[in-house]
């Protein structure tokens, strides 16, 4: 490498790092900027059933039979899920889930507390999930499903991920499904209407296929 190509390079480098640093900052704008909101939101959606419950299960990394039915038995229990942030410290998070009273634990709220990097991240506190009788997690199941897919740096479990030592799902809840909350709650709708328009759309077809053609005059 030339010296003007090593002299360009640092410069792009620094150029980028420049870049990072304002998307930061625009970021930590936003998000100062949106906590109002979403403290009203907070409010409004309490008077629509089981707004954070669609909003959990429509998110893909909670999918899949990974979760022993654990969230699926208890995320109908799920009354309000809220995450502070904090202006002094940017990249602390404090996730809160309240839940009714429901048969896989006794916990009524289940929090935790961590500081996110560019690595990863560090735990600061976690719920003790009080489990009932029979519904500890399948720890056995649990590490074959890790075993088969060592790649993946999710849990892909809402319940335990509060009781347990990893960030990526926190990342996540955060980063992306507290602030986009409406647009994952609607997601059913869109879906809905998707399947009537195809529905209508092949309605409509069929229809043509079956009407008659009038015969040509010699």
């Amino acid at each position: 490498m030339s010296v003007s190509d090593e002299k360009l390079g640092n410069e792009l480098a620094a150029l980028e790092a420049k870049e990072i640093a304002i998307q930061k900052q625009v970021q930590e704008l936003h998000r100062k900027l949106m906590v109002p909101v979403w403290v009203e939101r907070r409010e409004m959606v309490k008077q629509i059933p089981n707004f954070w419950s669609e909003v959990i299960s429509n998110t893909p990394i909670f999918g899949g039979d990974s979760n022993d039915d654990i969230d699926a038995e208890v995320l109908e229990h799920l009354t309000d899920f809220h995450v502070e942030y904090d202006e002094a410290r940017p990249n602390y998070r404090k996730v809160i889930a309240t839940f009714k009273k429901n048969g896989v634990f006794k916990n009524e709220e289940l929090t935790k507390e961590f500081i996110l990097d560019e690595e990863d991240g560090t735990v600061i506190s976690k719920s003790n999930i009080e489990y009932h009788a029979g519904k500890e997690p399948n720890e056995k199941k649990r590490k074959t499903t890790d075993e088969e897919d060592d790649d993946d740096d999710f849990n892909m479990e809402f319940v335990k991920w509060f009781g347990d030592d990893s960030i990526p799902v926190g990342a996540i809840l955060t980063e992306q499904v507290f602030p986009d909350a409406f647009e994952i709650y609607k997601q059913d709708d869109d879906d809905d209407e998707d399947d009537d328009e195809i529905e209508l759309g092949s309605d409509s077809e069929e229809e043509e296929d079956e009407t008659p053609k009038k015969k040509s005059k010699k």
